[in-house]
């Protein structure tokens, strides 16, 4: 016994039900359902496909085809068994789909009910009756065709009586589903004076010749609408002996096709306005791989013409064949698959111009259909200006590098040189001051006093040299001798710095705030050199008349309530100020300030070496961060440093 047996037999009970539910659904107004006989009938269609597939006898068809055919009106038979056909059909095809594997016997399974259906149906074609002489039913095969078209399809006896209508003809003159269409005549679809038309027309050419072709006017009988359409008439003859002509008459609304004409019409004129306001080169070819669209754009890029293009293969005129090798059996097979792992996505190829010029392109392709066959669009983009850019970039990329690693190295060697000759400076320098100080303690006595200011001055000139190799030490130090980042309370920082230059606040008679101050991650005795050198200057360029304030505070740069928790070390920063009421400086030195042995004031007025504040910078820019001044002069001067909060983990 076959799986499709097996299932009609055992599972009679749930086929029956999905066959009644699936009638049920059958949309539409009451007069359009499928009469109840049908599911009355059920079990005996079952009955009846299942000895036609179990022994292959089909007498039960038969008999159950007449029981429902008996007396049935001609042209509703095949609108009411076929539709029910289906549905039983598609009932069983569940249970089948639920039930049987592996594969090789679902499609045995499947076959089988296919076959078994047809069998029913070819049954129902038999029973038929054919009422009045006219042939009712050889027309339901003919039915299966034409119900679905858009078109009015009539067949209809010499003498104007209608025996079948499909449904696009019933829509269209007011006749429901199941109407019978016999009760009326072809002169009732028509207004008078296009019958009038038809009938001293195109009834005779059709007896003379079997066809007539023209235009007329259908006339819908509930509403009086009027629909001018295209009409064709011709005879059928049928081919057994005995059988009765009939007459087959095929309406055309010409308003739907006017509206298709001018809705493509309209998607054409949008197509080509598209392709020639493309500011990039559009190339489509057909499914023989010759151009059929060349656009504005593509003249333009490759120097053809559009009419020296069409008909041509790409390779032949646009692509260097050595080029495109590849391309070129991926575009065949693109067509006539259908698909290609090109599609949709961009990639590089090498084009050709009219004068021969090579040039790189970008392309993207996409495959369409055009009348029912593959068309390939390409999408292309002239990168020439692109790529000269990206060697450009590369080259410049590649020098910066260069620079960088020479810079890098040079600044290294200068640092070991700086370093090197202060540390060797400073052993001459000791002898200079221990033998002007033996000079001055053991000959005071024998020098005059011109002897004993040259011992003094040679004294305090040794005394700033010393000032200065120590300061080149310690700008060298910066990045040679530096600690790694860890956390830094910048509060603790500036009480020990204030705490160092206690005796210098004294002496300046001056008093120093200091504000909320965070914590940061960075090396804690160069933030310890960066506070102490910025207080320290504020300190010694103070105005005599005025009492000195200096004011040190630091805060996050994003307030609480802003921060996210996700800034990047570059986003989360602290801004350090120290701002003093000194006797400031001109704006137009707010960078000159920074550089090395750069001094604003001469050395007798306000001591110092000129290479604190390069310190100051050269810290802040080995920790990530800029430093600005902000300076007016007798009001003060603004020192304003931004540092990363964080620093990401050094790689391994």
């Amino acid at each position: 016994m076959s799986e499709l047996v097996q299932i009609l037999t055992s599972d009679e009970a749930a086929i029956c039900q999905g066959y009644v539910q699936r009638l049920g659904q059958t949309g539409g107004p009451a007069d359009e359902r499928l009469p109840p006989v049908l599911a009355e009938n059920g079990p005996a269609l079952l009955g009846a496909l299942t000895a036609f597939c179990r022994d292959g006898d089909a007498e039960p068809a038969h008999a159950c085809m007449e029981m429902i055919c008996h007396d049935a009106p001609a042209e509703s038979i095949g609108r009411w068994v076929l539709p029910a056909l289906r549905h039983l059909s598609s009932a069983i095809r569940g249970q089948i789909m639920e039930r049987v594997f592996p594969q090789d016997q679902l499609d045995r399974a499947l076959a089988q009910l296919d076959e078994g259906t047809d069998a029913l149906r070819q049954c129902c074609f038999e029973a038929a009756p054919t009422g009045g002489g006219e042939p009712a039913g050889e027309i339901y095969q003919f039915e299966a065709l034409v119900d679905d078209s858009s078109d009015f399809i009539c067949l209809a006896s010499l003498q104007g009586k209608p025996f079948f209508l499909n449904a696009a003809g019933r829509r269209l003159v007011g006749l429901g589903r199941w109407d019978d269409a016999s009760t009326t005549t072809l002169r009732d679809f028509h207004p008078e004076e296009a019958w009038t038309t038809l009938y001293e027309t195109a009834v005779p050419e059709v007896n003379q010749t079997g066809r007539w072709q023209g235009r007329s006017q259908l006339c819908q009988m509930q509403t009086g609408q009027v629909i001018d359409v295209e009409t064709t008439m011709f005879l059928i003859r049928p081919p057994r002996p005995g059988k009765p002509a009939c007459l087959a008459v095929v309406h055309r609304d010409c308003q739907g096709r006017r509206q298709i004409e001018e809705s493509l019409g309209e998607s054409e004129a949008r197509k080509r306005a598209i392709l020639e306001s493309s500011l990039d080169p559009i190339v489509t070819i057909n499914h023989e791989g010759r151009v059929t669209e060349f656009n504005r754009a593509a003249e333009a890029a490759f120097g053809h013409t559009r009419d020296e293009v069409l008909g041509k293969e790409p390779s032949e005129i646009l692509f260097p064949e050595s080029k495109i090798a590849g391309h070129h059996d991926r575009v065949e097979r693109y067509l006539s698959a259908g698909d290609g792992s090109m599609l949709g996505k961009r990639s590089e190829v090498v084009a050709r111009r009219a004068d021969g010029e090579l040039f790189p392109a970008e392309m993207a392709m996409t495959l369409s259909q055009e009348q029912g066959q593959p068309v390939l669009t390409f999408f292309l983009r002239d990168i020439s200006d692109r790529k000269q850019a990206e060697k450009a970039q590369a080259q410049y990329a590649e020098a910066l590098e260069r620079s960088n690693r020479e810079l890098g190295r040079s600044n290294k060697e200068l640092e070991q040189f700086a370093y090197v000759a202060s540390h060797d400076l400073q052993e001459p320098l000791r002898k200079i001051r221990t033998f002007s100080d033996r000079l001055e303690m053991k000959y005071a006595a024998v020098l005059d006093d011109t002897g004993r200011e040259l011992v003094q001055r040679m004294h305090n000139a040794a005394g700033r040299m010393q000032a200065l190799i120590s300061g080149l030490m310690t700008l060298s130090r910066v990045t040679t001798r530096a600690q790694g980042f860890e956390p830094v309370d910048l509060a603790k920082i500036v009480r020990e710095v204030i705490s160092d230059l206690e005796v210098q606040i004294e002496q300046a008679e001056a008093r120093v705030d200091v504000g909320k101050m965070s914590s940061i991650q960075a090396d804690p005795l160069q933030m310890r050199q960066l506070l102490q050198n910025l207080i320290s200057n504020a300190l010694k360029f103070h105005r005599p008349e005025e009492p000195l304030v200096v004011k040190v505070y630091g805060r996050f740069t994003k307030g609480r309530s802003e921060r996210t928790g996700r800034e990047s070390p570059a986003e989360a920063q602290c801004r350090i100020v120290v701002e003093d009421n000194g006797i400031g400086f001109e704006e137009k030195y707010a960078e000159r300030i920074f550089g090395v042995f750069q001094r604003l004031h001469p050395r007798d007025v306000y001591r110092g070496t000129g290479i604190g504040l390069a310190i100051c910078r050269k810290i802040v820019e080995r920790h990530g961060g800029t430093i600005t001044a902000e300076s007016t002069p007798g009001r003060g001067s603004t020192f304003v440093v931004l540092l990363p909060v964080a620093h990401p983990k050094p790689k391994n």
